[in-house]
């Protein structure tokens, strides 16, 4: 008697899930620069909010002088010095004021339900795949990847900016830029001129950064193609290799400007966004099984919540596969009592700003 015919997968669902996650930490380019904060048991659905903890700043630290001059009782001889019983005692209180490490906290709401997942007949499942991570688990993962890019792309250009502050705060600590190059003519003069507009308007916002505090390790430089070949032909840039790299980040990533790590998107035309990785925050929760699945698992793997789901349609005769995860994305805006160089800032976005490009034909 002939054995009965089975399939050759040994699906282990969390195993899968957590490859899965993996697979598309990996994938992601604008996708993988937010930060992240995700939760597994989160009972609640699309429109509900996670409170998330903003990172308090540093405590401060107090200079404490002496308290009084401490002499040398033996006085007309250099050569011999006071003995430690010799020096008087503080006068004034020493005591380091006890500061507080005060994270408040800010709202993100889940938005979306982000969802694929594929169907794979008995066909399919008995003669065609081989092998189940390469043929069919990374093609759903790169589908999230580039629905996350593309997510990211247009978060970015509709909330990097400075436009909500004052203009008393953009005075204390810069707003966004504007910038004008000249029309394209090929020459090399031109082409030099071009890209010191863009590396002045840099300069300018590096500066704005570092006004407002904004740390300067991953820091991005998020721009299109046109801005892209400009750096490009500039003398002064400088290039990186990751090449062999499996992170899609890093092999997206061109160069370095002035600490700006440059990552360019076709989502962006003639216009720069810089900003710091904790400019934007990512946070995703993940639905409880549902009870009519065959299997399934919930997993976290570097801030990223996502559910698998492995069911099978009788109608059909066949196996679905599908990921799910319910996001959203949000600015991280500062502390209410955040100020810089004597101006109140508060709960204002000030770890990015956008520069906006113009191009003008030279005249004369």
């Amino acid at each position: 008697m002939a054995p009965a015919t089975t399939h050759h997968f040994n699906l282990d669902p969390v195993q899968v899930t957590i490859a899965a996650l993996g697979l598309l930490d990996r994938q992601l380019t604008l996708g993988g620069i937010p930060a992240r904060y995700s939760e597994l048991n989160f009972r609640g659905g699309i429109g509900d909010v996670i409170n998330v903890n903003r990172e308090s700043r540093g405590i401060p630290v107090q200079a404490s002088g002496i308290s009084a001059p401490i002499e040398n009782p033996i006085k007309g001889d250099k050569t011999k010095f006071a003995a430690a019983s010799d020096r008087p005692l503080p006068a004034a209180d020493r005591r380091p004021p006890n500061g507080f490490i005060n994270e408040s906290r800010f709202p993100v709401q889940l938005t979306t339900l982000a969802q694929n997942g594929t169907t794979l007949s008995m066909e399919q499942v008995a003669f065609d795949l081989k092998r189940f991570g390469s043929q069919v688990l990374s093609k759903l993962t790169r589908g999230f990847a580039e629905y996350f890019d593309d997510t990211t792309a247009a978060f970015i250009k509709a909330s990097v900016n400075r436009a909500g502050l004052t203009a008393a705060q953009k005075t204390a600590i810069g707003g966004d830029i504007a910038v004008t190059i000249p029309t394209q003519d090929g020459t090399a003069a031109n082409m030099t001129q071009r890209a010191l507009g863009i590396r002045t308007a840099l300069v300018d916002a590096r500066m704005a950064l570092n006004i407002a505090g904004v740390p300067v390790s991953e820091r991005y430089l998020v721009c299109g193609p046109e801005v892209e070949a400009i750096l490009l032909k500039d003398p002064e840039f400088v290039a990186v290799d990751y090449s062999g790299d499996t992170n899609a980040l890093r092999r997206a990533t061109v160069g370095t400007i002035y600490t700006f790590s440059i990552v360019p998107h076709n989502s962006f035309g003639l216009e720069m966004y810089v900003f710091h990785k904790s400019a934007m925050l990512l946070a995703s929760a993940c639905p409880a099984i549902p009870m009519g699945a065959v299997t399934g698992s919930v997993q976290d793997i570097n801030g990223i919540a996502t559910r698998m789901l492995i069911d099978y349609d009788y109608g059909k005769k066949a196996d679905t596969v599908g990921l799910d995860t319910m996001y959203g994305l949000a600015t991280v805006k500062e502390d209410p009592d955040y100020s810089v160089r004597g101006t109140a800032i508060g709960e204002a976005f000030v770890r990015g700003l956008k520069i906006s490009i113009t191009e003008k034909a030279p005249t004369g």
